[in-house]
């Protein structure tokens, strides 16, 4: 297998929107103008901005993931309002859309986008704190991140979205497969 994780680029964008609908459809419930609006111009959301981004990761030339980094804003509600004040900072980056293609899955992909995006985040753009959220009912999304260096920081169920609340470790997420 030769997976090559990288920033998207504008060539990208075409099959990278494909691949997100294609994951929200079948296992996020559809497209909800509310909160997928960025998959409506992927340009617009993470290019033009230095502390915005999307990562893509190819599996022998075929995009089979997406992961994007954007500048954490937690809407209250649904989130209470303590979780947004101590995330809505210009230090905090939010991971967002680690979405992998079913054929890409249980391959390593996902863990090394976010293990890219986190250290582009830091490094690069100048994030101190990556945090994430995830909805439980997806496939496979809980087991994934409590397998990375995280620290769970609510969970919000039962609530109708299935949320969990994670911040990264990230000197010991970008250790990873460093030799560190």
């Amino acid at each position: 297998m030769n997976l090559l994780v990288d920033r998207a680029s504008a060539l990208d964008l075409t099959e990278a929107q494909a691949l997100m609908r294609e994951v929200v459809d079948n296992d996020l419930g559809g497209y909800t103008p509310k909160w997928h609006t960025d998959l409506d111009d992927l340009a617009a959301a993470y290019f033009g901005d230095p502390k915005r981004s999307l990562f893509i990761a190819r599996v022998d030339g075929k995009l089979v993931g997406t992961t994007a980094v954007k500048p954490c804003s937690l809407r209250t509600p649904p989130n209470p309002s303590w979780l947004a004040e101590r995330y809505n900072d210009p230090s905090v980056c939010e991971l967002a859309r680690v979405w992998i293609a079913a054929a890409g899955r249980r391959q390593g992909v996902a863990r090394a986008l976010v293990r890219q995006a986190t250290r582009w985040a830091t490094r690069e753009a100048g994030y101190q704190t990556v945090y994430l959220h995830t909805d439980t009912s997806a496939p496979g999304a809980e087991p994934f991140w409590r397998s990375l260096p995280t620290v769970e920081v609510y969970d919000a169920r039962p609530d109708p979205f299935n949320c969990v609340h994670f911040e990264i470790d990230v000197d010991k997420l970008c250790a990873e497969g460093s030799g560190t």
